[in-house]
């Protein structure tokens, strides 16, 4: 009966234990808080001498990753030294509608830094065709996106753009959002022309016939 006894309450005894060393003692406590990703102060709402116990890792990181300028937020506890990690990805801003930022994935957020002055101005009606304009940029390749300056929405799924081309400006009548890799490379190709060393205007709409000017 004795050796029962033990069997039965020597293990509960030791999760209670466990339960006030972990929950109630000052053994597991935040030492400190770490945020690593970002620039700007915010409050994590983790304070030094807080229970690690306590402490629920996705709650903070969904409280983080609801403000529209986290991208992904991560939490962790260190048990031993007592330090909480949050580490935050930033979105990163590709493109400008009415001074809102919008990044890749078409998310629209206020950068904790201000906007940055060399971003791509996105002229349209509305927001579902700026939103448009965003799916059409994540089409193009990195160094057309670099180049390009402006993008203008105009009748449904039609674009044009302006680019930085050398040391000027080139409008570009792009058209639909089809065969961007083919225009791409017209593009590219149109400008690699002695000839074409003072064009300010191309229409690539029709890629297999484009037009400069």
């Amino acid at each position: 009966m004795r050796r029962r006894f033990t069997f039965i309450v020597v293990p509960i005894l030791l999760f209670l234990s466990a339960t006030y060393a972990l929950g109630y003692s000052s053994i597991f406590t935040v030492s400190s808080v770490e945020i690593v990703g970002i620039k700007s102060n915010v409050n994590p709402g983790v304070f030094k001498g807080e229970k690690l116990a306590r402490i629920e890792p996705r709650v903070i990181a969904s409280k983080f990753e609801n403000l529209a300028w986290v991208k992904k937020a991560e939490v962790s506890r260190n048990w031993i030294n007592g330090v909480v990690s949050i580490r935050i990805l930033e979105r990163e801003p590709v493109a400008i509608y009415r001074g809102k930022a919008f990044d890749l994935d078409g998310k629209t957020f206020e950068p904790q830094s201000g906007l940055p002055t060399d971003l791509v101005q996105i002229e349209a009606v509305d927001a579902a065709s700026a939103l448009e304009a965003i799916n059409f940029l994540t089409s193009l390749d990195s160094e057309l996106r670099q180049s390009l300056q402006v993008i203008k929405v105009q009748r449904a799924g039609f674009f044009d753009l302006v680019l930085a081309q050398d040391e000027r400006t080139v409008e570009v009548k792009w058209g639909l959002s089809a065969e961007n890799e083919l225009k791409t490379r017209v593009y590219k190709t149109i400008f690699t022309l002695p000839e074409n060393s003072k064009v300010t205007r191309v229409d690539l709409s029709a890629p297999h016939a484009p037009l400069v000017k």
